[in-house]
């Protein structure tokens, strides 16, 4: 009955749905209103998405059972932003730029193949479209610890598609700052492509590295992930790149090296966000900008002060009630004779 009458239960419930409604729905929806405008100024022009660092949980970092509450929420997240992003600015190409995984480069097979569907799911796309993968070292190792020469190659088997992909007139060319592998296919003279090198590690302050991959590729602009940050290199001085800036990068400008930051709320930073770039090849002009993720600790945290306010509420009252309950009956039997009481 007091559920029923209760006003502050039915409040404490009208918030709790209102949290939900808010974080889980009208968030995302409200999220786009403050990305910045990419417009194609000339055409043809392509779009092109960059997702860095998901690192989506793997199943050893926490136990069961809060490991499927967790490896839930992060997925979930991961899939709601994404599909806004990918409604927003519907992309021609996507490229992955590494550490799709968190534990893959430690995953048994089985594993990093349960790991990989979970991948499919979280970023499903219903039209066609180009995806370019990569490897992290969260993937296949390389950072603090051995690379992992069966992850390589079971990386390469699962991804399968060659070292340079091209869509119309842009070449992506994959390096690995890992394995410090370059595709081996000479730019000449006669290739009037718009050449793009993606990697996972950051590459302009390996100048050995970098002055190879310059001489063998010849790129118009790097774009590499990683360090989980917004930022860009130009001429070796690297610049943060602002919240709803864009920026705008000419062939005559330099060579840039773009840093997208990582999209999952996992990596201990509040910027979280995709890399969106619009290229026209024709007019040699970069348009680049971050579709910003709203944050996730903040909702979680206002889940979990919801909840215990409300378990804390129902516990006093229910011990109110019980002792209420003991009050009134100690008096009923006060009034009872005592030669009817036993």
């Amino acid at each position: 009955m007091f559920f029923k009458r209760s006003t502050t239960v039915k409040y404490s419930i009208a918030v709790l749905v209102g949290a939900v409604l808010y974080c889980e729905w009208f968030v995302y929806l409200a999220q786009p209103l403050s990305w910045p405008t990419l417009q194609c100024l000339h055409d043809p022009c392509t779009r092109v998405l960059f997702i860095a660092d998901p690192q989506i949980q793997g199943d050893t970092a926490v136990g069961p059972p809060l490991s499927y509450l967790f490896n839930w929420d992060s997925d979930r997240y991961l899939k709601s932003t994404f599909s806004v992003v990918l409604n927003h600015f519907n992309p021609d190409v996507l490229v992955y730029l590494g550490d799709l995984t968190d534990e893959g480069s430690i995953a048994t097979m089985a594993q990093f193949h349960s790991y990989v569907k979970r991948l499919s799911n979280i970023f499903e796309v219903d039209y066609p479209v180009v995806q370019i993968w990569l490897p992290g070292d969260n993937d296949i190792g390389g950072e603090g610890e051995p690379i992992k020469k069966d992850k390589v190659e079971e990386f390469a088997k699962v991804f399968m598609q060659p070292d340079v992909v091209r869509f119309w007139n842009i070449s992506f060319y994959k390096v690995n700052g890992i394995t410090n592998t370059v595709p081996q296919i000479v730019a000449g003279p006669e290739d009037t492509n718009y050449k793009i090198v993606v990697s996972h590690y950051p590459l302009t302050h390996r100048h050995s590295f970098i002055s190879k991959v310059n001489s063998i590729i010849r790129p118009d602009i790097y774009f590499s992930a990683h360090d989980h940050e917004s930022k860009y290199v130009q001429q070796r001085k690297e610049l943060p790149l602002h919240n709803s800036s864009v920026l705008n990068i000419h062939r005559d400008a330099g060579l840039y090296e773009v840093s997208v930051p990582t999209c999952s709320y996992r990596m201990g930073t509040s910027h979280i966000g995709y890399g969106a770039a619009l290229i026209e090849r024709d007019h040699w002009l970069v348009q680049y900008t971050v579709f910003w993720s709203p944050q996730r600790f903040p909702q979680l945290f206002f889940y979990a002060l919801v909840l215990i306010l409300f378990c804390v509420y129902v516990i006093v009252f229910c011990q109110s009630r019980l002792m209420r309950y003991c009050r009134s009956s100690s008096r009923t039997m006060d009034e009872v004779p005592f030669l009817k009481r036993v």
